[in-house]
Parts: C-alpha cells; structure tokens; sequence
C-alpha cells in the first residue's frame, strides 16, 4: 500500500486503491509473518485532542493532518471525536488493546530489481510504502455521569474510576450475575456508556452491565483464527530511498506549531462545551433570547474551527512538500489571537454572559412566586385579558439588546482575508449588569417589586409578571404599570413601606397622626390605608383616605384604651407594605363641659360639669385647672389641682379687673388626663361679684 504523507491520506481518489508496485503474488509470497500476542486495558481519566491523541497513539504529524481535516477517522479512531457536552459531566474511559500478529515486508520486496511496477513513481503523488503492520484491535468504553449541583465532580470521577477498574477483572457468578454490593449497583445504574472500537459488535453497550458482558467478549470477536484483527499500526520507508523520481516529504511541522494549531482546536471543542451549559442555565432556560444570543455565538465558533481547519489543509501539504515555508503556518495561528476569537475575548464573553444569567437568575428565585412570561407576545395575552385591571410587570429590558461583540465575530468571518495583519480591538460598551447605577436601582426595584407583590397577592383584579420587553430608555430593569390594556407607566414605582405614623395629638376617642411615606414611589401614592386595633385583639379594622393629605383623624376609638396603629400607602396598583406598629394611649375621659364662673376682684368662683365620657377602668379623682393672663400672650398656664373630685373651685390671688384664659382637665390618677376643656375667658371684677360665660359662649 502507497501512501501520501504530505497531507497522511491513503491515495484515494487520485490513483486506484490497488496502486502498488509488486504484483499479488509477489507481494505475499516473501511477507514475514509472526505472532505477536499481547492484551492490555488503562484508564483514560481526560477528554482533551492531546490526551486522546496520545490514547491512539498518534504520532505529531498525524495529528496535524487530523486537526486539519485532512484526514477522515474509522474504528477504534472516533474515539477522538468523542468530546463531552457539558462540564457538569464526569467522564472516564477504559482502553482495550489487542494485538495478535507482526507481518513485514522483507529485503526482497524492496531491491529495485524486484519491482513490478515502477511506473508508479513516474505519478509523483505517493510518498511512502507501508513495509509493517501490526494487526489486533482497540476499543474505547467512555462512561458518563451527570454530576447535580450539589455533587462533587471530583468524587464523582473517583467513583468512576473505581467502579471501571472492576470491569477487566470482575467476578461474574453463574449466569452472568456480577458481584456487586448494594451500593455499587445503584452507583453504575447513573452511568452511561459509549462504545468505540475495531470490533463488530450486534449491539453497542450502553450501560456498565452491557460493557462488562461486551468486554469479557472482546478476544471472541476477532474470530477462532483472529482473523478479524485490523491493522491498529504501520511502518513506513519512503519511496524516494527506492527511486529519486518519487515524490518526497521535504520537512514535518514542528511540534511547536502543530501543538498551537492542537490548543486552538482544543478551545473551541471546550467553548462548545461551555455554551451548552450556558443554554442549560435556569435564566437561557426561561428567556429565549439568552439562548438565542449562546447559541448564535457557538455558531461563529463553528464556522472558525472550518475557517482555521480549511486554511491548515490549504497549508500543511505545501509546507510538507516544500513548496511553502512554516512561517506561513505561524502567520495563520497568530492571526488567530489577533481576532476577536482570541482566546482572551472569548472567554470574557463567556464570563459577561455568565454572570448575566446568574445575575438575572438571582433576580428570579426572589421572585420565585411570580408569573414569568418570557416573550412580549405571551405578555400581551395578559395584558388585553379583560377580566384583569392592572399588570404590574418587573421588566428586564436589556437581555435582547444587540451585542457589539456577536456583530464583530460576524464581519470577522466575512472579511477574514482582508484582515489577517490587523488586530482586533473591542468596543469597551458596559453590560447592564455591570453598571453600577442600573444595578442599584435594580437591586431596589426588586426588593420593592417583591415586597409589593407579597402584600398584594389577593388583588383579583391585578395581577404580577416578568418579562423581558426591550426599552432602551431604562436599561437593565424597569417595572411597568398597564392599567385595563394601557401601558400607563414604564417606570412605576410601588410605594415602599412608610414610616410608623406619629401622634400628634389624642382624645378620649381620637388621635391625630401624621404620615411619611417612603421616598421611593411617593409620586404614586393617592391615599392611604390605616388599620388599628386594642392591643388585645387580633383583628384589624380599616380606615381608608381618599387624597394624599399626611395628617389623619383616627375617629370612633374608646377611652382608655391602647391601640396599635400602622398604614399602608395606596398607589392603583395596591398596597405597600405596612409600616411598623405604633402603640397609642387614648385619654381616660373626655374634658370637663359647661364651664361657668363667677367674678370677684381677686378670686374667680368655677362650676363645671363632669366629663360625659370616662373611660371602662378610669375614675376621676381629681381637676387640674390651668390659667393664665391674656394681655400678655404668655403661652404658659398656670396650674392648681382641686385634690378630690369635685366639681367647683376658686382661683384665688388674682388681679383686679384682669382678663384670664381658664381651662380645666379630669386627672385619673395614674391613668393621666383628659384632654383640657375649650377655654373660657374670665375677668375679675372691679368692686363686686359678676357672672362670666361657659365654655359653649351661653350663661348658665
């Protein structure tokens, strides 16, 4: 057999597969034939090109012709094509070797006088003859095992590892049933198997049972006489020693530049790898145009292994040939880490759509109860459903945006001629997850969104989604707010939990409070929802306003009784969270009433009636009266207490003819007081007694 070592193809299409230069008979008679018998397995614990390379046995020249495509793979060889799909796999392979006889050609075969065709190096195309081959057969048992999240890919491969040394040696009792323990048989039910080899098989293993029976079968299949044993390696001598007009290999690739061309090709085959974890991740999953963008790239990635591997067999034969110098070779694989498919911007591609997943992801398990509706057109559907008033949807608005990078790889590999002596140079765009400004107001968005959501999630008329509608004026997220079909807000912000209310002043069944609302979303507020309760109750009661005015009238509670008061604001959409709870403390009575006096010039005489309402557990055991001149607009009052219940008094040590500002307060011991009556003004006479008006302006 002839061989062209410039490209390593077997003549084939260019000669008949018969071309040789000894006749049949010839040829057999002098071959030396000998046995040569030898079995042997390992274990393959690497998925790399060198490392199975390497497996087969291939030497550095072949592979170059591999990696270029020059050379197509049959057998036991696929095995090189055996890459894994995911880098959540472990993977081990178990190699079966087998070789049975030696057969070489002798010296007679070889003097020049002996050739029966020597026509043949007149073609110019072979370069070698094969003068040995040794015969037998391999194959390649790869075990896969999915490894969870929770699962160590480490342990996970050492498991393999020794559940596969039992496959050479393991003990089969009776009937085929392996020896196994428990464990061990619900260990190898996860693996899965794939079969490469030189043999014939009726059906290729797929599970650790099926390889264990395959490979105790192996020695079988070569036949009773092994005569189905294959070539598994060749010698070669060059046809130039025999005549110098054959053609002849003029120099083999260095190492060096077949190990870079290896390195590239190996880049690819785990970019692949990598985007098919990547368009398994929960957020490609949920979003198409995640998967979309993953899956556009890997398609780029692709057309590059064609474009390098079509230039490397453009390459390879005429640099082996002489016809062209290596530095062509090198020129070809530097132009590689020129282009935007170095290595270098790969990866960072890969990284930024990584951490855009999981950032999105995150985004997701918090709101993990809402609704996910991947596509505008399913957004729509709920959108015009009549029977709901509001949508309010948590938007991610810069997952289908264009992506410089995806449109340089594009124009690279249409004009990829025209720019091998350029070097690529990126466009330095900041991904939305990378902002810092977007991802602060995505991180209170959705804080807000969930927040909002939980406290709303009995609204029948309103209901809650994601999507991922593009909206370039608000990048990364935005909240939208559709009202009956109407997109009437794409920046809506639910109003945040407010700060506990304030009492700015009580009654015996009243307290006035003022309201903040949070910051965030308080242009969206239109009222707001007051609940309250007596301590010891569970029950709230409601009191809703209907403006945005922050100072409330809590009407129609009891006397002496302690409440707990929160609100909510109220925006279309809902409620936000309640604020905290602030505990209040309503007088123990209401203020005295009909307040009447008599005048002397020091001394002013009161009669009140007792407060109406005094609270369940109060009693009044004393007033406190308070006064104070008006000319002088002093705001402090003066005080005296009558020390029992009664309901009179004289405030004596007054000025003549003054005007004072009287009020009176019930005192409930430790309970507190009343809140003070309407003033009255009194003014002391000038000579003799006189009469003043009540609190309600009449005479008594």
């Amino acid at each position: 057999m002839l061989l062209e070592a410039l490209s390593s193809e077997q003549l084939r299409g260019r000669a008949d597969p018969g071309v040789t230069l000894w006749n049949l008979d010839l040829l057999h008679k002098d071959v030396e034939s000998k046995p040569q018998e030898n079995t042997s397995f390992e274990l393959i614990t690497s998925d790399s090109i060198s490392d199975k390379a390497s497996a087969l046995e291939v030497s550095a020249s072949l592979k170059a012709s591999f990696l270029s495509g020059l050379v197509s793979v049959g057998g036991s060889a696929t095995y090189i094509n055996d890459k894994k799909s995911s880098s959540h796999h472990a993977r081990v392979t178990l190699k079966y070797s087998r070789t049975t006889r030696f057969d070489q050609l002798t010296m007679n075969h070889l003097g020049a006088q002996n050739m029966t065709y020597p026509e043949v190096f007149d073609q110019g195309t072979a370069t070698h003859v094969v003068t040995g081959i040794l015969y037998g057969a391999q194959a390649f048992f790869i075990f896969d095992r999915e490894v969870s999240t929770s699962e160590n890919i480490q342990d996970i491969q050492g498991s393999l590892q020794v559940m596969i040394k039992k496959i050479p040696t393991v003990s089969i009792e009776g009937e085929g049933k392996l020896k196994l323990t428990d464990t061990e048989k619900e260990s190898v039910t996860k693996f899965n198997c794939t079969f490469h080899g030189d043999f014939a098989l009726d059906r290729n293993p797929v599970t650790y049972e099926d390889a264990l029976n395959t490979y105790a079968n192996l020695p079988n299949l070569l036949g009773p006489n092994e005569e189905k044993a294959v070539p598994v390696k060749v010698w070669l001598h060059p046809l130039s020693n025999l005549d110098n007009r054959a053609a002849k290999l003029v120099r083999e690739i260095s190492n060096n530049l077949i190990s870079k061309a290896e390195n590239i090709l190996q880049q690819v085959t785990d970019v692949n790898m990598q985007c098919n974890d990547l368009m398994r991740h929960p957020a490609a999953e949920i979003f198409p145009d995640i998967k979309r963008k993953i899956s556009h790239f890997r398609e780029y990635c692709e057309q590059f292994t064609l474009v390098i591997q079509k230039q490397l067999a453009q390459t390879l034969p005429s640099i082996r040939g002489g016809e062209m110098e290596e530095l062509t070779l090198g020129n070809i694989l530097a132009g590689k880490d020129r282009s935007p498919f170095a290595k270098l911007h790969v990866d960072g591609y890969l990284s930024r759509k990584r951490q855009e997943m999981d950032t999105v992801h995150s985004y997701l398990q918090v709101l993990a109860n809402v609704k996910v509706l991947p596509s505008e057109d399913e957004l729509n559907k709920v959108v015009n459903d009549p029977m709901v008033d509001f949508i309010v949807c948590y938007n991610f608005t810069s997952l289908n945006e264009g992506e410089t990078y995806l449109s340089d790889l594009t124009k690279w590999l249409l004009i990829l001629e025209k720019l091998d002596n350029e070097d690529y140079q990126p466009n330095t765009v900041t991904p939305w997850f990378k902002n810092i400004d977007v991802m602060r107001k995505a991180r209170e968005r959705v804080r807000a969104y969930h927040e909002f959501t939980q406290v709303n999630t009995l609204r029948e008329d309103t209901h809650y989604t994601v999507s991922c509608t593009p909206d370039p004026k608000n990048p990364g997220v935005s909240i939208y707010l559709y009202e009956v079909g109407v997109l009437v807000c794409d920046s809506f912000l639910p109003p945040g939990k407010p700060s506990p209310p304030v009492t700015v002043s009580l009654s015996h069944d009243m307290v006035k409070l003022s309201l903040k609302p949070s910051d965030f979303g308080e242009e969206f507020v239109v009222g707001y929802s007051i609940e309250y309760r007596k301590q010891e109750e569970e029950t709230w009661k409601t009191q809703r306003t209907e403006n945005e005015d922050q100072e409330v009238n809590l009407t129609g509670l009891q006397a002496n009784k302690t409440y707990q008061v929160r609100y909510s604001s109220v925006c279309k959409a809902g409620l936000s969270a309640a604020s905290d709870i602030t505990v209040v403390k309503i007088l123990p009575a209401s203020p005295p009433e009909t307040i009447t006096c008599t005048s002397e010039p020091t001394c002013l005489h009161l009669l009140w009636k007792e407060p109406k309402v005094v609270g369940e557990g109060a009693t009044i055991t004393e007033y406190k009266v308070e006064y104070k001149e008006k000319e002088h607009d002093n705001p402090t009052f003066l005080e005296t207490k009558t020390g029992n219940k009664t309901e009179t008094w004289d405030i004596e040590g007054l000025k003549p003819k003054t005007s004072y500002a009287i009020r009176v307060q019930a005192v409930c011991g430790d309970l507190g007081t009343s809140a003070p009556s309407d003033e009255i003004e009194a003014i002391t006479a000038e000579t003799q007694k006189q009469e003043v008006t009540n609190s309600k302006g009449n005479l008594p």
